[in-house]
């Protein structure tokens, strides 16, 4: 969630309010903590890839625009939480893949006010990218940020 029909991206720090970092933390890191929690249970030992939706936006070393603080911050933790979650995971199920995967710029409603029409790849092509991506991913590649391209991301 970067928005929403009560609130916009933060462009500076007067912008934060509490209710807009709880709201989006909500959506973009508590509820995606809990489906690593309720299924990496159910991973298969043998080969197993479980992604969660982050966003390049969210890489702290990347980060050369500022603004979108809610939405950043959001992403920041849940990557920081899909780490920590690899490296329990890979003490009892070694050869599972957990990624935080970036999907590109998407023409959804996500990205519509901000030119997604424009510079947005159709749903359709970005699942078949994300997924061609996963299916190139080995054990060595869990705890990792990538792209739908398959490229490594900076934290």
């Amino acid at each position: 969630m970067l928005h929403s029909h009560t609130f916009r991206p933060e462009k500076k720090l007067g912008d934060l309010s509490y209710a807009q970092l709880e709201a989006t933390f909500r959506v973009n890191t508590f509820g995606p903590a809990l489906v690593l929690r309720h299924f990496t249970p159910l991973l298969d030992a043998e080969r197993a890839v479980l992604a969660l939706i982050s966003a390049k936006v969210g890489s702290i070393e990347d980060n050369r625009l500022g603004g979108w603080y809610s939405y950043r911050a959001s992403k920041a933790a849940l990557n920081m939480l899909l780490k920590t979650a690899s490296i329990e995971l890979k003490r009892s199920k070694p050869n599972a893949v957990l990624v935080s995967l970036h999907p590109g710029t998407v023409n959804t409603g996500l990205s519509k006010p901000f030119k997604g029409e424009q510079i947005g790849r159709t749903p359709q092509d970005a699942a078949g990218d994300m997924l061609q991506a996963l299916n190139q991913l080995t054990p060595f590649d869990s705890g990792s940020f990538v792209s739908y391209s398959g490229e490594r991301l900076p934290w």
